[in-house]
C-alpha cells in the first residue's frame, strides 16, 4: 500500500513515524513537503535559541505511547545546548523551537532505520497543486513533476498565514510597510531598530513576534491592538487534578460547561491548587465537549468564550512571560483593547484608525510598520493555496460550516461537497479543527495520527 502525506511538519512527520512503527509490511509512505524541510516544518525551524516552545517538554513527545521520549532526548542532548540544568525529571522545561525541530528529524530518521523490512518512506520536495479521486485511489498533481498515484492520501498542511483584518485604506499605504505574514523573515529584516511598530492580534503569534524582533535588535515602541486586549497567561508547574468531566456525557451547552469549570476552579483554589490544574485536567475531554455541542453552541463558544479559552489554555513559557512583562513594565510594549477599522498613509509610515473597546470614537495610532498577528487563517474558503482552492472548486472537499478547516469525520476522513466521506482521503492537524477543535498542539495531534495509522493498517489487513 502506498500512502501519500502532504505536509511534513509535525502532523505529517508524526503520521509517518506511526506508520513506520505500526503499519503493516508493504506500506510505502511518500512524505511530500514543498519547502523541503522534513520534520521541523515552519513551526520548529527557528534558529533563534530564545524562541521557545509554548508547551512544556513533558507534553512534547512525538510518540503517542512513550510520553517521556522527548524529555529523555532533551536530557541527553541538552548539555551541548546549554540547557542541562533546566531539564528536570518532571519535564517542566521549555526547549528552543529549533532544537525540537532537530528532535523530530532525528526521531523520524531513527524510526525509519529501525522499521521492519517492507516499511519504507520516501521524502519528496514536491508542491502538490491538486488531486483527484479515482477507483484505484488518489492521483496527486505536483507542480513541475509527473503525477503520483497512491492508495490513500492524507492532508497534513498545517496552518495558513493570517488574513489582514483591516482592509480599508490599505491601497493608499506603502505595501512594504504592511507585513501581512508574521513569518515572512525577509519582511521583518526591513524593520529598522528604532522603528515604531503596530501589531494586530495579541495571542501567541504576537508573543513569538515580539521575541523575534528582540533577537533582531529591535528596540522601538510596539503597540499591540486586539479587540479585547487579552494576552496569554503564563505556564506554571501544575499538579495532577482529577478529571471532572465525563467524555461520554459532556456538557451540552457552553453555559453548562462554564458553570462546571468555574465551580471546579473555586474548589481547586480552596484546596491550594489553581486554575491551571483545572484547565489541564480538561484536556482528555476537550474534543468530546466540542463534539457534544451543536452548531449553535459551537458558534456561541467561538464568539464568547474562545478569547478567554485561548489565553488560559495556550500559555507562555515562564521565560518568555518574564520578557513580555519587562517590556510592558518599561512601556516599550503597550497592549490596547480596540478594533482596527482603517489604515491611512503618513509621512513617517502609516496610521491605524481604531475604535477603543466600549467606544464609537475613531482614534489614530501611528507607526512605521503594521504587522498582522491575528492568528492562522482557518476559513479555507479564504485560504490562498492552490491545493485547497482546487479541492473546494472540484468538490473533492468542503469547508467546515463554521470556517474551521475542512469538513472531516470523527475518523479523519475528508467529506466531499455532496456529503460523502472519502475512504482514501484524510485530514489531520489544523485541517480537522472543525471536527476536533483542540487539534493544533502536539499531544492532541500525536493521538490523532496514532489512531489514523491504525485505521490505515486495518484497511490493509
Amino acid at each position: 500500500m502506498r500512502i501519500a502525506i502532504v505536509g511534513a511538519g509535525f502532523s505529517g512527520t508524526s503520521l509517518t513515524i506511526e506508520l513506520l512503527r505500526r503499519g503493516p509490511v508493504g506500506v510505502e509512505v511518500l512524505l511530500l513537503e514543498r519547502s523541503g524541510l522534513f520534520g521541523p516544518g515552519l513551526a520548529y525551524s527557528s534558529g533563534d535559541p530564545n524562541h521557545l516552545l509554548n508547551v512544556r517538554a513533558s507534553n512534547m513527545s512525538a510518540l503517542a505511547d512513550d510520553p517521556g521520549h522527548f524529555v529523555r532526548w532533551l536530557q541527553a542532548h541538552a548539555a551541548n545546548q546549554g540547557l542541562g540544568a533546566t531539564v528536570p525529571a518532571s519535564g517542566h522545561a521549555f526547549a528552543p523551537r529549533g532544537l525540537y525541530g532537530r528532535y523530530l528529524s532525528e526521531t523520524l530518521a531513527a524510526v525509519e532505520a529501525q522499521a521492519a523490512p517492507g516499511r519504507t518512506v520516501r521524502r519528496l520536495p514536491l508542491d502538490i497543486r491538486s488531486l483527484e479521486i479515482h477507483a484505484e485511489g488518489v492521483r496527486l498533481h505536483p507542480a513541475g513533476a509527473v503525477p503520483l498515484d497512491v492508495d490513500a492520501a492524507v492532508l497534513a498542511v498545517g496552518n495558513f498565514p493570517p488574513e489582514l483584518p483591516v482592509t480599508e485604506g490599505c491601497a493608499a499605504c506603502d505595501a512594504s510597510l504592511i507585513i501581512r505574514n508574521p513569518w515572512d523573515e525577509a519582511a521583518l529584516a526591513r524593520i529598522a531598530p528604532d522603528a515604531p511598530v503596530i501589531i494586530l492580534g495579541s495571542g501567541l503569534t504576537m508573543v513569538d513576534l515580539v521575541i523575534r524582533l528582540d533577537a533582531r535588535g529591535h528596540r522601538g515602541p510596539i503597540r499591540v491592538v486586539s479587540r479585547r486586549g487579552l494576552i496569554p497567561q503564563q505556564h506554571r508547574e501544575t499538579a495532577p487534578w482529577p478529571s471532572f468531566i465525563d467524555p461520554e456525557a459532556p456538557p451540552q451547552t457552553v453555559a453548562a460547561l462554564m458553570r462546571r469549570v468555574r465551580s471546579e476552579v473555586e474548589r481547586a483554589e480552596a484546596s491550594g491548587a489553581g486554575w491551571r490544574d483545572v484547565i489541564d485536567a480538561l484536556r482528555p475531554a476537550t474534543q468530546a465537549i466540542w463534539q457534544g455541542f451543536d452548531a449553535v453552541e459551537r458558534r456561541r463558544f467561538l464568539r464568547h468564550v474562545r478569547p478567554w479559552w485561548d489565553i488560559h489554555r495556550h500559555r507562555m513559557s515562564p521565560e518568555i512571560a518574564a520578557r513580555i512583562a519587562h517590556h510592558l513594565a518599561s512601556g516599550r510594549l503597550v497592549v490596547e483593547a480596540a478594533r482596527g477599522v482603517r489604515l491611512d498613509a503618513r509621512d513617517a509610515g502609516l496610521a491605524l484608525g481604531v475604535r477603543p473597546r466600549g467606544s464609537s470614537r475613531l482614534e489614530w495610532r501611528e507607526a512605521t510598520y503594521l504587522i498582522n498577528c491575528s492568528g492562522p487563517q482557518s476559513d479555507y474558503r479564504r485560504v490562498q493555496d492552490p491545493l485547497v482552492a482546487s479541492l473546494l472548486r472540484e468538490g473533492v472537499a468542503r469547508p467546515d460550516p463554521l470556517g474551521q478547516g475542512l469538513d472531516v469525520t470523527p475518523h479523519n476522513a475528508i467529506v466531499a461537497a455532496d456529503g460523502t466521506a472519502h475512504s482514501c482521503l484524510f485530514g489531520i492537524g489544523p485541517v480537522s479543527k472543525g471536527q476536533f477543535w483542540e487539534i493544533v498542539a502536539v499531544p492532541d495531534i500525536r493521538r490523532q495520527t496514532a489512531a489514523l495509522a491504525d485505521t490505515l493498517a486495518d484497511r490493509i489487513a
